[in-house]
């Protein structure tokens, strides 16, 4: 897998070392990353504070032996540190259990044992409703040039530099500090990364952009996206700005707004 990918992370918190083995062979054949298994909550607490990166989902036993916190209390200890999906498992399904669990709002309740496409499927569902979900707390800028124009909000969402992109059936992580600029084609948009990877994505270009930092992005044409950080020359008279090793157009009502942005000496 290219550098700007990296698999998703899942923790796996699972007291019966069998039961985890089998989930974490099941996670790794579908091309996620596995952090643990932990056998009980303090080991898993541990691995998730110190993981790098950290992990982008937790999946939890409910039941973790007869004394101490059990699963509940762990989701509740790692979304004080930090929000993140959380899909219970447990092979009891008592309605006790359920009604703690479903106070957390996760994004799934498996029962044990559970087939891997129903995993996949959780999983999938998990991050995408998440990002939905928190995407949903963003304030728009509203346009100041005209309606083509808009200003990119910083998000603060669950790893704000990285962006889940479908490819291949699997969500994979791109990080925003590799994509070098972006190019709106229709209702699709193509990034391209620093490694000259070319990724397609099902959005527009705004509403691509109200995921990507405001500090770090800029448009420069109806059509374009650039992530200031690659930017290396700008033609004022051609209106033309070189980024990558790429030279892309720049639009007359946008070269002012990037001009302002920059620090010119």
């Amino acid at each position: 897998m290219a550098d700007s990918y990296s698999p998703l992370r899942i923790l796996i918190v699972e007291d019966e070392p069998l039961f985890a083995a089998q989930l974490k062979q099941a996670l790794t054949s579908l091309s996620y990353e596995v952090v643990g298994p932990a056998l009980d909550p303090a080991t898993a607490l541990q691995l998730f504070q110190t993981s790098s990166p950290p992990p982008d989902i937790a999946l939890l036993d409910i039941h973790l032996g007869p004394r101490g916190p059990d699963g509940i209390d762990l989701a509740k200890r790692l979304l004080a540190e930090r929000p993140l999906p959380v899909i219970f498992l447990t092979s009891h399904a008592d309605a006790s259990s359920f009604a703690r669990a479903r106070q957390l709002g996760p994004a799934a309740y498996l029962v044990k044992p559970t087939d891997v496409a129903a995993l996949q499927r959780a999983i999938e569902l998990a991050i995408i409703n998440f990002s939905i979900r928190e995407a949903d707390r963003l304030e728009i800028t509203s346009p100041s040039i005209d309606n083509q124009t808009f200003i990119i909000p910083n998000t603060g969402i669950l790893l704000p530099k990285t962006l889940f992109v479908k490819e291949n059936g699997l969500l994979v992580k791109v990080g925003m500090d590799e994509i070098t600029w972006v190019m709106a084609e229709g209702k699709h948009c193509q990034l391209t990364l620093s490694k000259g990877r070319v990724v397609q994505v099902r959005q527009s270009l705004q509403k691509l952009g109200q995921h990507l930092l405001a500090g770090q992005f800029v448009q420069i044409q109806r059509s374009y996206l650039i992530n200031a950080k690659f930017i290396e020359r700008i033609d004022t008279v051609r209106n033309i700005v070189q980024v990558d090793g790429h030279l892309l157009p720049i639009g007359l009502v946008y070269r002012d707004k990037l001009l302002e942005r920059l620090q010119l000496l």
